[in-house]
């Protein structure tokens, strides 16, 4: 059996607000909205996990080596996390790209078989669409958090995408 850790990623009210605003209307709003933006449980794995931390320097400097996992954050440095996740998706797309292109022959003529018998497709474009599709899943979950804070801003809401072990 496998001690893999899964971690919870989810939305929750700031950190920073005072106890009072955290059970406002406003913050129950956003968070529900961000479960219809994104309705599906979100965890992640340490593999995942390692790929995300490696994908974005500004969520990597959130997390210490070794450490308890409780990491809460905020506007600013989700925007930094979702365009760094989206330039990783885009060039493991372009990569992709270019597999499709250097085999653009075998796939017209036998386009189930070139699956079996091109190694790249296998070797290099199966693992670059399992991160593709981590980073994006995570990636829009962010985006989900980010448009839920600017879309009730108005009502002092202020909630941060969280992490734990």
């Amino acid at each position: 059996m496998s001690n893999t850790v899964r971690y919870k990623v989810g939305a929750r009210a700031s950190n920073r607000l005072p106890e009072a605003l955290k059970s406002s209307d406003g913050i129950r709003q956003a968070l529900k909205a961000v479960g219809e933006y994104f309705p599906m449980d979100l965890t992640v794995d340490d593999l995942e996990l390692e790929l995300l931390l490696k994908s974005s320097k500004t969520l990597s400097r959130f997390f210490v080596p070794g450490s308890k996992i409780d990491v809460a954050i905020q506007f600013a440095e989700l925007c930094e996390i979702s365009s760094d996740l989206f330039k990783e998706v885009k060039d493991i797309r372009k990569k992709v790209k270019g597999i499709i292109s250097d085999h653009e022959d075998e796939l017209e003529s036998d386009h189930v078989g070139a699956l079996q018998y091109v190694t790249e497709f296998r070797s290099e474009m199966g693992p670059a669409l399992a991160n593709s599709i981590v980073l994006r899943r995570f990636a829009n979950f962010v985006d989900a958090v980010l448009l839920a804070q600017i879309q009730y801003s108005a009502e002092n809401v202020e909630i941060e995408l969280y992490f734990s072990a």
